[in-house]
């Protein structure tokens, strides 16, 4: 067996009001930080909080929150820019993944001089970062804990996946109350899009026993959100469920990879604006298929999560019941179930399988494939 080495050195914070307990991991620390926030935060329940309780225990915040409607490389010029104008000594994120991934790239460049240009094209910052503090109001980051993130950039309109320091995230709170504001559809497609993950990086050729064994929780509780969400849908468990399953899922992918539907979501939400739960909510099923037949003994062990199953069907016959389960709920949301649905061009998705291919994760697949194979899987969706 393989040496096995693992450091994650943040401190994690997950439960109800777990927001509360950021003024206690900083204290004693840097008094004044810039925050990096989702647009709107006066209007934001979880952000008003979080600007309280700081500013409550003396902190001075310096706010930016210029991130909708641009690409998010664009957000990190300027709020490095602001960083580095204000000798801002912490970083805290709160938001979502977009909002989250820019927080943490501003950690990654703040303290040095490098350009968020210079490290999308291969120059990565060398000066250790900010501390970085992240408090995600969304339950599907697969890059929690592992220092990665995708940005769009604003040269070309792509997506760029970029790995930081290992350990830049100094703290992470998952609060189930920062939860909210989304319609019971987005919240279940959410749902799909960390399960999606997480099945990902169980399936992963980077898989080992601590990911194996987090990945497959993180999936029984994301499907069990899932079902929580579909009956009930403002039922607290289902969020405190999600908040477990969002740790679990990125502690697992900090040991692993997350894979295929991932980096094509990541690549046509960039480029032509698609939310990003939505297409993992459409490619989930698909996907499912595909794993089945690369890694079908990983996929039959994670069907009795999803359903039923006959222990006398075989492998192969457990997958084809987790993937028909999928389906059935996706039926029950009423979400779309294929690409087109989302009136795109398939001639304009060569581009987008040729980026998702240069994300460095997608080496890790079950199965090593090509820009061609990626894009036959884009038609399969489609």
């Amino acid at each position: 067996m393989a040496d096995f080495r693992f450091h994650v050195p943040a401190d994690c914070f997950i439960g109800q009001d777990a927001l509360y307990k950021l003024p206690l991991i900083l204290e004693g620390g840097p008094e004044r930080a810039l925050l990096v926030a989702d647009p709107g935060l006066g209007a934001s329940g979880p952000a008003e909080r979080l600007v309280s309780v700081l500013e409550g225990r003396g902190m001075q915040l310096i706010t930016f929150d210029e991130i909708a409607d641009r690409p998010s490389s664009t957000s990190v010029d300027e709020a490095v820019a602001l960083a580095r104008g204000s000798r801002t000594p912490l970083v805290i994120g709160i938001g979502g993944i977009r909002t989250i991934h820019v927080a943490k790239a501003v950690a990654a460049l703040a303290s040095g001089e490098s350009s968020v240009d210079a490290w999308m094209d291969g120059s990565a910052p060398l000066r250790p970062p900010l501390p970085l503090a992240l408090v995600p109001t969304s339950y599907r980051d697969p890059f929690l804990l592992s220092g990665g993130l995708v940005l769009t950039d604003a040269r070309s309109g792509g997506a760029a996946f970029l790995q930081a320091q290992r350990g830049v995230e100094t703290a992470v709170i998952l609060d189930s109350n920062a939860f909210g504001g989304l319609s019971a559809k987005a919240e279940a497609a959410a749902l799909l899009d960390g399960a999606m993950a997480a099945i990902e990086g169980y399936a992963s050729s980077r898989e080992g026993f601590l990911s194996d064994m987090a990945l497959r929780e993180a999936v029984g509780l994301y499907v069990r959100a899932l079902d929580v969400t579909l009956q009930r849908p403002e039922d607290p468990q289902a969020r405190a469920d999600a908040a477990r399953a969002c740790f679990l899922t990125g502690l697992g992918l900090a040991s692993s990879s997350p894979g295929l539907g991932t980096a094509i979501s990541y690549a046509i939400n960039a480029r032509w604006g698609v939310p990003k739960a939505n297409l993992a909510a459409v490619m989930l099923p698909y996907l499912l298929e595909s794993l089945s037949r690369s890694r079908p003994e990983k996929i039959a062990a994670l069907a009795p999560l999803f359903c039923e199953v006959d222990p006398d069907e075989g492998a192969s016959g457990a997958a084809a019941r987790a993937v028909e389960s999928i389906r059935t709920r996706l039926g029950l949301l009423k979400i779309p179930s294929r690409l087109k649905d989302f009136d795109l061009a398939l001639e304009r998705l060569v581009e987008t399988a040729e980026s998702a291919r240069r994300f460095d994760f997608m080496n890790f697949l079950p199965r090593t494939m090509t820009v061609d194979d990626v894009f036959d899987f884009i038609k399969t969706v489609y």
